[in-house]
């Protein structure tokens, strides 16, 4: 039987933030990017961050998320452990984990 991880993400734009807490089946191998993804495709379709098929190599850089207080590649960091908290790499926010 598979654990849930608890995802924690800072939404909103720079002017309003606020967290929203999902949960997520893990599974080994996930990455954070892969989290997301089941976030947006089975919860919550409003979650903004940078996916692209062309990526996922951890190569473009445009994936770059503040994970559980560490700059990483969504694509390339894993999902492990029991939580992730998920924050904007910078402070020029677009839109949740969307930075200029």
């Amino acid at each position: 039987m598979l654990n849930d991880i608890a995802v924690i993400i800072a939404r909103g734009d720079a002017a309003y933030r606020y967290t929203a807490q999902y949960s997520v089946p893990f599974a080994p191998g996930l990455s954070v990017l892969d989290v997301l993804d089941y976030i947006y495709e089975h919860i919550d379709p409003t979650l903004a961050y940078f996916s692209h098929e062309a990526c996922r190599q951890a190569a473009c850089g445009k994936c770059l998320v503040c994970v559980n207080g560490k700059v990483c590649l969504a694509c390339g960091c894993p999902a492990n452990g029991e939580s992730l908290t998920l924050e904007p790499w910078n402070d020029k926010v677009v839109r949740d984990l969307i930075c200029e």
